[in-house]
Parts: C-alpha cells; sequence; structure tokens
C-alpha cells in the first residue's frame, strides 16, 4: 500500500474535492445527515463547531494517498477538555475502506495530537454504525459514556469513546 498522508484542506481551495468525495461516500452521509450530501454538507465539515469553540479550533484534513483523495477529516482541538482533540468526523471512500487506511489515518492523527501536547482523544459513533463502532474499539478505543438521542439533536443515539495518548 502506497503511503497515506494527512494534507491540511480549507473551504476555499477545497469544497468541490470535499463535495466529491461526500458523493462517493453518500451511504455514510446519509445515515448521518438523513439525505444526500450537498454542499451545507461540505461547509458543515469546515464550518460546524462543538460550544465554545470556533472555527480557529478546527483541524481539516484530506487523506491522500498519491494524488488521489482517499478521505477527509476533522478535529476539534480543546474540546471537551483543552487536552482533548474531539474527532468530529473520519469520512473515507468506500472504495478503500477495509485496507488498513483508517488505521494509517488514525496513527497519524495520534502522532499529531502528541506533538500538539494533546492527552486524549474523543469522538461520537452512531450506534447505528456498527461496523465504525468496532474499528474504532479495535483501534483502543473505549466508551466514555452514551448519548442518546434527544427533540433538540437529529435523532441518533451515539457512543462517545475515549483514547488516552
Amino acid at each position: 500500500m502506497a503511503k497515506i498522508i494527512l494534507e491540511p484542506i480549507n473551504k476555499q481551495e477545497h469544497a468541490e474535492d470535499a463535495l466529491d468525495l461526500a458523493e462517493r461516500a453518500a451511504d455514510y452521509v446519509t445515515l448521518e445527515i438523513g439525505r444526500a450530501p450537498d454542499m451545507d454538507f461540505v461547509v458543515d465539515f469546515f464550518e460546524a463547531v462543538p460550544p465554545g469553540l470556533t472555527t480557529k479550533n478546527l483541524l481539516t484534513f484530506s487523506v491522500m494517498q498519491e494524488r488521489a483523495m482517499l478521505g477527509m477529516l476533522c478535529i476539534a482541538e480543546g474540546y471537551e477538555l483543552p487536552d482533548d482533540w474531539w474527532i468530529g468526523l473520519v469520512l473515507l471512500d468506500p472504495a478503500f475502506r477495509g485496507r488498513g487506511i483508517g488505521h494509517s489515518v488514525l496513527e497519524l492523527v495520534k502522532k499529531k495530537a502528541r506533538s500538539a501536547k494533546m492527552t486524549m482523544l474523543k469522538l461520537a459513533v452512531l450506534e447505528a454504525n456498527p461496523r465504525a463502532l468496532h474499528f474504532w474499539t479495535q483501534e483502543g478505543f473505549v466508551p466514555h459514556r452514551f448519548a442518546p438521542a434527544t427533540p433538540e439533536s437529529d435523532g441518533h443515539n451515539r457512543w462517545v469513546l475515549k483514547l488516552e495518548l
């Protein structure tokens, strides 16, 4: 397998590439947001922030193998605690899933997080996505809490997982 790298991306220069990837990974996007991916999904990828943070706290990357964009990910730095990185989304092209790319991406994220003096990675997995839950727990993440859907939420139950660095 060719080397996987993470390249910083931004909305101004990479929105069309992000939309193309989201359309290829429409199976997950539709599961999460209940509709096909569109530019609103892409804008949210680049701009949606957890409470108490701003877009300055967001790190957005493409997952690259040679010149091909295989995925993208977004990290909120300092959510929920100052030394936490919250992985908001890892979206991989279905044609490349199951090939060890997710593991490679996680190793790169852990390396970057440690360099940034982070001590914890956290993320939320849709209960409706057991394959993702299996992946993250196989990678060493453990349950942190269960976040049930509320009338104000998007209707998804989620497992919040954590990994100490």
